[in-house]
């Protein structure tokens, strides 16, 4: 199986998500996945780690077994040679399950949120919105540059209080006007 493939699946997708920035083990990550069956997530963990996408960070026991502790192993990042070949269809797929977990994401959070009955996306800083603006490629990469630089900082922090796990998606096409 092609890592695209695996790493584009919508419930081990998820999972990646669970683990960006953590370490987790099975029961961890099914509390965070409540939807997903158990022994779905330990199947798609041993596909995952066969792959080597995500790795064994240790292991710990627990009421007499040892349970294990996951992290991803490898930044999430497809090279230009992995989406080489890739057809129009097959883009339009991975983009779909992509999109599919942005909108679970989504849900999630204005259901939680909407808990007590209201949602304040502005005190979230949350929200969706898009803009068109004329760039040349070499404008665009600069631009992409700088947009790295600056996260850059953010995806070094840790875990404390007072910090919240964020998602930053940014999905760029050329738009034929």
């Amino acid at each position: 199986m092609q890592r695209i493939d695996l790493i584009l699946h919508p419930v081990r997708f998820r999972i990646l998500e669970a683990l960006a920035g953590a370490t987790l083990t099975t029961q961890e990550i099914a509390e965070r996945l409540p939807e997903v069956p158990k022994s779905s997530i330990y199947r798609h963990l041993r596909l995952l780690l066969g792959a080597e996408i995500v790795a064994i960070a240790g292991e710990r026991p627990v009421r007499g077994v040892v349970e294990k502790v996951y992290r991803l192993d490898r930044p999430l990042f497809l090279s230009a040679e992995e989406i080489t070949g890739v057809t129009a269809e097959e883009h339009v797929r991975y983009f779909r399950a992509y999109a599919m977990t942005l909108i679970q994401g989504f849900a999630a959070y204005v259901s939680a949120a909407a808990g007590d009955g209201s949602i304040d996306m502005l005190a979230d800083r949350a929200g969706y919105t898009e803009t068109f603006f004329m760039a040349t490629n070499e404008e665009f990469d600069r631009f992409s540059v700088a947009l790295n630089e600056a996260l850059r900082p953010l995806l070094e922090n840790g875990a404390v209080a007072g910090r919240r796990k964020r998602k930053l998606a940014v999905i760029t096409h050329p738009q034929d006007t």
